[in-house]
């Protein structure tokens, strides 16, 4: 397996902010909406909007949950925009598939539907950065009770690849190795990409280690693209049960190019004679 690390990434990003190219072809006044058009057809309506009120900058509101649920994006996949000359505001769009980047000639022929909004990958991790509805990710949903301490002893134990006791101790130095420091606590998480909006933080380990949290304040996140992208800065919430929950975990799988193949490994740095948890620190192993 190998280490992600900024250096060898290759997440692609998609900003919604259109290129400063575009302006010219913008007509005056600005329209409120305009058109996007699959190559087959497929028509969405869009909100433009000047970016923060930039009269350089305009972005694309309103739809892209949308689009990204009828057309089953995923992370990696690569859109390219053209926008015809007719003077219509119509941007025509291909999509092209990870690893080949090969262009997809047609509708997916079916899209699983999810439970909530959370389960759907949208197509940038910048969504602090707008008001717009349609961006924000409903972290503050509380999370289920098959997400809950319901079921710990299955949920809060190390994965061990046949279940003896053996290879659970093998399997835990082995990711050990991973870490800044050793004597950190740590897990290795579950990767399930149909229920990403919030991580569990297994009681086992808080207890183990002896570990607090505190909701008022924000946790730090650092994943392998930290010098790329900077950190996250994530809010916790702590159930009546003594269940810690990050919120906002999409992000971090999201940017990250996270497969349901690769090994994710979460420390949790503390500080004080409390043991408060004030930075989780993402290791993702391809």
């Amino acid at each position: 397996m190998k280490l992600v690390t900024p250096e060898n990434d290759c997440v692609p990003k998609f900003f919604r902010e259109l290129p400063v190219c575009f302006n010219s072809f913008l007509p005056k006044p600005l329209p409120k909406h305009v058109t996007l058009k699959s190559i087959y057809g497929k028509i969405w309506k869009m909100t433009l909007r000047r970016c923060g009120g930039d009269p350089e900058r305009y972005m694309l509101l309103n739809g892209w949950k949308r689009i990204a649920k009828d057309e089953s994006l995923t992370t990696g996949n690569v859109l390219e925009f053209q926008l015809d000359d007719d003077g219509s505001l119509c941007f025509n769009f291909s999509i092209y598939e990870p690893l080949t980047m090969c262009k997809r000639l047609g509708t997916t022929t079916s899209v699983q539907e999810t439970e909530n909004a959370d389960d759907v990958l949208v197509l940038s991790d910048d969504d602090d950065n707008f008001k717009d509805s349609d961006y924000s990710c409903a972290d503050d949903t509380d999370a289920s009770a098959e997400d809950d301490d319901h079921g710990v002893a299955a949920g809060d134990e190390d994965v061990a690849l046949d279940g003896s006791d053996d290879d659970a101790e093998a399997n835990h130095d082995d990711d050990r190795r991973y870490l800044d420091d050793r004597s950190n606590a740590f897990f290795r998480v579950k990767i399930n990409p149909k229920k990403i909006s919030q991580l569990r933080i297994p009681s086992k380990v808080i207890n183990d280690y002896g570990l607090s949290f505190s909701e008022t304040e924000s946790i730090a996140i650092i994943d392998p693209l930290v010098k790329k992208f900077g950190k996250l800065t994530k809010k916790i919430k702590v159930q009546t049960n003594g269940s810690v929950f990050i919120k906002g975990y999409g992000a971090v799988y999201r940017r990250n190019g996270v497969r349901s193949t690769d090994k994710m490994i979460c420390e949790l740095k503390k500080a004080g004679n409390n043991n408060v948890v004030h930075t989780i620190k993402f290791h993702v192993i391809k």
